[in-house]
């Protein structure tokens, strides 16, 4: 009697398998990618938060004089003000924020306009906070 030793995948069982697997890609890999820009704007989202309510805190600070009023647009704070803004924000520069920007909002400049009643509104690409 002569005993055969089948070990291991046929190439046909391989070819399927790859095949099944290339669909699933194909089907998936939009979504994740999607997901992935999702993500990333809530990110931008969340940084644009953090320099909106670093403006606000550093416009009611009472030893500040300097804060902007008025139909400001501002894209470089400055001042005591800027300085307060910074410090809030944890980094030197205000130039270095725009920096951390993730989605397609990357490399845009950060803009702050300020209205008549000195409220701010801080924008960077599509990206608006507080949302309109």
């Amino acid at each position: 009697m002569k005993k055969t030793n089948n070990k291991g995948f046929s190439l046909v069982e391989l070819i399927i398998v790859i095949a099944i697997m290339a669909i699933l890609i194909g089907v998936l890999a939009p979504q994740y990618i999607k997901y992935v820009e999702k993500s990333r704007v809530s990110a931008d989202r969340d940084l644009l938060d953090s320099v909106y309510k670093a403006c606000s805190v550093a416009a009611s600070d009472p030893e500040i004089t300097d804060a902007p009023a008025g139909s400001d647009t501002i894209t470089s704070p400055s001042g005591s003000w800027g300085s307060a803004v910074n410090a809030t924000l944890g980094v030197s520069d205000f130039s270095s924020v725009a920096t951390k920007l993730k989605s397609n909002s990357a490399g845009s400049t950060i803009t702050i306009h300020v209205d008549a009643n000195g409220n701010f509104k801080v924008e960077a690409g599509s990206i608006t906070v507080p949302e309109s």
